[in-house]
């Protein structure tokens, strides 16, 4: 059990009640105590509990209006009343009302104990059968809608949820992804589709269920009575959530006259031209382009649905286009930016050009990065070419016509040392290479690896090699004769 809520005004009543809550065999994760109905009410309406537990008198608001106010939240919590023997024939009429059980005081362990378990385990048996009744729904939805043929299994299915719906017609609804739904009652089956909500209820049911749940933006296909219409229903629903999304109404019943309604010019080449101009100068222009389509859209001057196909073809075509250039950990922004997930195109337009725009300073963040890449490696050769002329970090990074602190810092994240340090690292080993091939002097070597000063040469090839420069070339000779008389 995730939450109970203890609603008592007696502090050490509450306190006791959850107390042997949290003794009980069941294991319940959060236990929230108030003092009235009114805060009581509050928390219902900011969070979903599963178990409340109520005295009938309360100061500012009863266990009574309590009862009846919970009528109107979105997802009901099982409600226990507590109650003195004064009060006993208040508590009876309130199990007419919806409530579970009573809980006479003073109140027992025991009792608590047994109440808890035996609403732990209808709550478990509710949510398996819902999750076993959405798996049929769901396996009969994608028969449905992917295939023209009823076989046996369709038939075999078909059978389950005649009893909700062979005396009573009914209807799909598509909500927005987004949605929470809350519909804890027989005929009602819901499943995630396609980044929405797709619901069948009875037709009498559909305007409570919209209320209740509050939702808004809602596609509602006619109402059917054979369960093999689901395929059509489903197309109704769709097309009315379209519209609902646009126009921005609390929801859309589908009629005929939606499919005659006509539009202006279509969308042809627009997701092309956008792509194309991307990571151009032209991509803002493009982009206010996209939000006069949006404009009018929303006022029916273009075709909604030619536009929702233009961005998911934007979305695949940027991603098919920079996948292999954008950073691994920012190719799903738009990859999973599905509109209809949004309640309506305001929301999804808004939160739809944040992340084109989020996507664009990535591949600009990445040019750039890729762009500095290539010019340290440009520097690099030119280092390697060029040690033993007078060379420093402003040199190098004029040459490659680069920033000079953004060039320490990109030179020194590419080579994994700063300048300074590669280029000595450079001239060191040629001067190695020098005082053992050659019998050129250590002034001569100073001056080929970059040196003009002798003694500074010789004090950084110390630090560097541990020894000097003449010590190395005698190691190096000793080794040499070694070698060779073996």
């Amino acid at each position: 059990m995730k939450s109970l809520l203890i609603v008592e005004d007696e502090k050490m009543i509450r306190r006791g009640i959850a107390t042997m809550a949290q003794r009980c065999s069941v294991e319940i994760e959060e236990i929230i105590e108030c003092r009235n109905g009114e805060e009581a009410l509050e928390i219902l309406k900011e969070k979903s509990i599963d178990v409340m537990f109520t005295d009938i008198r309360m100061p500012k608001m009863d266990g009574i209006q309590l009862v009846k106010e919970t009528e109107n939240i979105k997802n009901k919590p099982d409600i226990v009343v507590i109650s003195g023997y004064d009060d006993f024939n208040y508590a009876v009429e309130m199990l007419k009302h919806g409530v579970c059980d009573y809980i006479l005081k003073p109140v027992k362990r025991d009792k608590i104990e047994e109440i808890l378990v035996k609403l732990d385990a209808h709550r478990k048996e509710f949510i398996e059968s819902q999750k076993d009744r959405n798996s049929l729904f769901m396996d009969l939805m994608k028969h449905i809608l992917n295939s023209k043929e009823n076989n046996d299994e369709f038939v075999r299915m078909e059978k389950y949820f005649r009893d909700c719906f062979s005396d009573n017609r009914y209807r799909v609804l598509i909500l927005p992804g987004e949605e929470e739904v809350y519909g804890e009652h027989e005929n009602l089956f819901y499943l995630d589709m396609d980044g929405q909500k797709v619901v069948i209820i009875r037709d009498k049911d559909w305007r409570m269920f919209l209320e209740k749940n509050d939702l808004n933006f809602v596609g509602i296909s006619k109402a059917y009575s054979a369960l093999a219409d689901c395929r059509a229903a489903y197309q109704e629903a769709y097309r009315a959530r379209i519209y609902a999304f646009f126009s921005s109404c609390d929801y859309v019943e589908y009629t005929a006259e939606n499919e005659a309604q006509e539009y202006g010019y279509d969308y042809e080449g627009f997701a092309e031209k956008f792509v194309s101009a991307f990571t151009t100068k032209d991509w803002k222009r493009y982009e206010t382009e996209l939000l006069n389509c949006f404009f009018a859209a929303k006022h029916g001057k273009k075709n909604p649905f030619l536009l929702l196909s233009v961005i998911n073809d934007i979305s695949e075509q940027l991603h098919k286009t920079y996948d292999h250039v954008i950073s691994e950990d920012k190719r799903t922004v738009l990859k999973n930016l599905n509109p209809l997930y949004a309640g309506n195109i305001d929301v999804f337009q808004e939160d739809y050009i944040e992340q084109l725009n989020i996507f664009h300073c990535s591949l600009e963040e990445q040019f750039v990065q890729d762009q500095n890449k290539r010019k340290i490696k440009q520097a690099i050769e030119y280092i390697k070419k060029n040690y033993d002329k007078d060379l420093n970090m402003a040199v190098v990074s004029n040459y490659v016509s680069m920033n000079y602190s953004l060039f320490s810092l990109s030179f020194k994240e590419y080579a994994g040392v700063n300048f300074v340090n590669f280029l000595k690292e450079i001239r060191i080993n040629q001067a190695k290479e020098l005082l053992k091939n050659t019998d050129w002097k250590i002034q001569e070597i100073a001056s080929k690896v970059g040196y003009e000063n002798e003694k500074n040469f010789m004090k950084i090839f110390k630090n560097t090699c541990g020894i000097s420069p003449t010590e190395y070339r005698k190691n190096m000779l000793i080794k040499c004769k070694f070698e060779d008389h073996d």
